[in-house]
């Protein structure tokens, strides 16, 4: 302000001042920062206004009072593009917390996409000016695009193996009888009848649930005592569970020390585990013959619930995967 003044008191100076003045609105309103379109045209007209003032005045002090009109004009622009970019930042914010969740549910082991979208989400929390949005936004188109490529490529893949699984299924269900004969050691229905059992359950679209029980301490249990126990260790397992269940569950025995419950169920998941949690953790002990003796083992279990949803593979991944984790029951 003091300078304006001061060039002003020099009447050789005005003309010169006067075109740095409406060069400067020019500039201003050209390079303003273009949130929302139609409060940035708005500004740039109210920008044209002044700049007609400027080359009607005729004293210093009409000028200061134009010159302060220009400064609020822009105070106020800034306010309104502030406002904008936190909008915008709330908005994008939702939308990444929105596909990140539904990234995380559709990706199940692969946390690449979800990690990305969080650390988008993490960005925007910092951003502070359209710019950094505008980038945000260019990373997440392309964190979209990334992820529709892999989960297309990952349905195509799934899509062969669910064919493939589909006429084993169907060929073991019609022809080969042997392949679902009944586990030796606890007359249950084996793995394949389990993984027919669970295909049939997801073509009727039932609600299902899918509960995994493993042996603890199975490796020590037959090293130490023989096969033979381990095997009625197992069937003690089976019986112990079979008093819990529902007409119409169904038990198999998936492979070592895991066995496989089909729960069909109206419950929530939560409700579900809630319910096994006072059956499944409960430790049992229970005597066994070893030749001329008695020996006492504590039996407990290990165990995972989770509800059935195509595709089967995944399903039957996860199983493997509880299972694996468990150390083959030691």
């Amino acid at each position: 302000m003091i300078s304006i003044k001061r060039f002003l008191n020099r009447s050789e100076d005005e003309a010169v001042l006067w075109q740095v003045i409406n060069l400067l609105l020019e500039k201003i309103g050209t390079h303003a920062v273009q949130g929302d379109r139609s409060e940035h045209e708005a500004f740039v007209k109210s920008l044209d206004r002044i700049r007609d003032s400027v080359a009607t005045v005729s004293t210093p002090e009409t000028l200061m009072v134009t010159v302060g009109s220009a400064v609020q004009a822009m105070f106020d622009h800034k306010q309104r593009v502030s406002r904008f970019i936190d909008r915008q930042r709330r908005e994008i914010h939702v939308i990444v917390s929105m596909l990140t969740e539904t990234v995380v549910k559709m990706s199940g082991e692969n946390t690449h996409f979800a990690h990305n979208f969080q650390q988008i989400g993490e960005r925007l929390e910092r951003a502070v000016a359209l710019e950094d949005l505008q980038v945000l936004k260019v990373q997440l188109s392309d964190c979209l695009r990334d992820f529709q490529d892999e989960t297309l490529k990952r349905k195509t893949e799934m899509d062969a193996v669910i064919t493939t699984l589909q006429q084993e299924v169907e060929r073991t269900t019609t022809g080969s009888d042997s392949l679902l004969e009944p586990d030796p050691a606890t007359g249950l229905p084996g793995q394949v009848a389990a993984e027919a059992a669970m295909f049939k359950a997801l073509k009727a679209g039932t609600r299902t649930y899918v509960v995994t029980l493993v042996v603890n301490r199975m490796q020590s249990i037959n090293a130490r005592f023989g096969y033979h126990i381990g095997d009625e260790v197992l069937q003690t397992c089976r019986e112990n569970v079979e008093k819990q269940l529902l007409p119409g569950d169904q038990m198999f025995r998936w492979t070592g020390p895991a066995i496989i419950l089909l729960l069909e169920r109206a419950d929530s998941l939560e409700v579900v585990r809630g319910h096994l949690k006072r059956i499944l953790d409960a430790r049992i002990e229970e005597t066994y013959s070893l030749g001329s003796r008695a020996v006492m083992i504590p039996i407990s279990l290990a165990w995972s619930a989770l509800r059935l949803v195509s595709p089967l593979p995944i399903a039957v991944k996860q199983i493997q995967t509880f299972i694996a984790s468990q150390g083959a029951g030691d």
